[in-house]
């Protein structure tokens, strides 16, 4: 059996939107084109680079304001390790996390 990167990318993005504190992901010009081709928009944020039936991802992320940063990372990686593993059966050797924006609630600014 054979899992493709899309597939753990997608698993990784399902995951991480189930944080709490987490605003959305953020991804570079391939996402970018892979949303107007309307393509899966749930691997968007994430990478992934395979090894010998272990994986390492990475996640761009966009934080809601006033959430601990730290704390916020923390879960989306525990979060996403869990459900990569329990449903690829590889072993996740990393996810790192890399925090783009904060996102201020609706009709906020900063002062």
């Amino acid at each position: 059996m054979s899992i493709t990167e899309q597939v753990i990318a997608s698993i990784a993005g399902i995951a991480a939107t189930q944080v709490e504190g987490l605003a959305g992901m953020r991804g570079g010009m391939t996402d970018d084109l892979v949303a107007i081709l309307g393509e899966d928009r749930q691997r968007k944020g994430v990478l992934t680079q395979r090894g010998d039936g272990s994986v390492q991802l990475a996640l761009n992320v966009v934080v809601q304001y006033g959430y601990p940063i730290h704390e916020v990372a923390r879960q989306l990686q525990a979060r996403v390790k869990t459900e990569v593993e329990e449903m690829t059966g590889l072993t996740v050797s990393a996810v790192d996390v890399y925090v783009q924006d904060l996102q201020l609630p609706p009709g906020e600014e900063l002062k």
